[in-house]
């Protein structure tokens, strides 16, 4: 869905300039949807765009499955000062990802500007019982964003 809406934004705001064949526009479409959005599996790959880092997210979301939090991180990564994990890191909650360290961790996010948000979401985090603490931990002022959603 959130796909959807990027695609039809950058459709309407396209359509506001010069006509583009079938083709280019497919492709412009791509390489906007690419600027908008962090979707490597594989951030060690990435090359390193000057004057980033990869830092410990600022902000996680916890939240039930299938309660929504993909899609309020697809509507978050949208923002430009805003980067986030590819996937759910599950660092806090499973034991054989903890103790490979916070290196380990931090390895994992994208590459971030000074001023950008770096945000993971791992919905495990909120029946995990060791989370919480090993999350205070890491960072006694991170923002939790706990996500409920009820039909």
């Amino acid at each position: 869905m959130a796909f959807l809406l990027v695609s039809a934004y950058l459709l309407l705001t396209h359509a506001q300039g010069a006509p583009v064949e079938n083709g280019a526009l497919l492709e412009t479409l791509k390489s906007q949807v690419g600027l908008f959005s962090n979707k490597s599996e594989h951030y060690s790959a990435q090359v390193r765009p000057p004057g980033t880092s990869r830092q410990i997210p600022q902000t996680i979301i916890i939240g039930v499955r299938k309660g929504g939090t993909r899609a309020l991180l697809e509507m978050l990564d949208i923002h430009p000062n805003i980067v986030v994990a590819a996937t759910e890191v599950h660092f806090f909650d499973w034991d054989e990802n903890y103790v490979k360290g916070i290196d380990w961790y931090r390895s994992l996010m994208p590459f971030s500007y000074g001023n950008q948000i770096t945000i993971e979401k791992t919905p495990g985090y909120f029946t995990s019982p060791q989370a919480p603490e090993r999350i205070h931990d890491m960072n006694s002022s991170i923002k939790l964003h706990i996500l409920i959603f009820f039909l």
